[in-house]
């Protein structure tokens, strides 16, 4: 598998967001964890979403990874009450697949789903996000 080509710079941005820059004991790779490996809280989440959608000039809207992982499913496939069917699991498992499959218990509730994100899921997010823009014209 090719590394995100928003990869370092995102390596970067968690540094910055985790104030990890100049320790270097902390190590920081694709598939680091940012809630199991980092002791990310969601409040860290958010300042490197808004560090990624400033830096990159891209926009990712709560529920991007839900909306990923759903694809072109039903959401009443997906997920009931909030909660990732089967299909919904192995949806979500498939695109994060740098995530353990351990990691991922049987119940998965929608708003839980960040929590299993690699630093490289963050870096191809921001790579398809940078594909599906609009070019500029000139």
């Amino acid at each position: 598998m090719t590394e995100p080509a928003a990869l370092n710079v995102v390596v970067d941005m968690i540094r910055d967001t985790l104030s990890l820059s100049g320790r270097e004991g902390e190590k920081v790779s694709s598939d680091t964890l940012l809630f199991y490996h980092l002791a990310f809280t969601s409040m860290d989440l958010l300042d490197l979403l808004f560090r990624v959608e400033q830096h990159f000039d891209i926009a990712i809207p709560d529920g991007t990874l839900y909306g990923l992982a759903r694809g072109e499913m039903p959401d009443a496939e997906f997920a009931t009450d909030s909660v990732l069917s089967a299909a919904g699991k192995a949806r979500l498992m498939a695109l994060l697949n740098d995530t353990p499959a351990e990691l991922f218990p049987e119940r998965i509730h929608a708003a839980s789903l960040p929590r299993f994100c690699t630093v490289g899921a963050i870096a191809r997010l921001v790579d398809a996000r940078l594909a599906a823009r609009e070019p500029c014209s000139s």
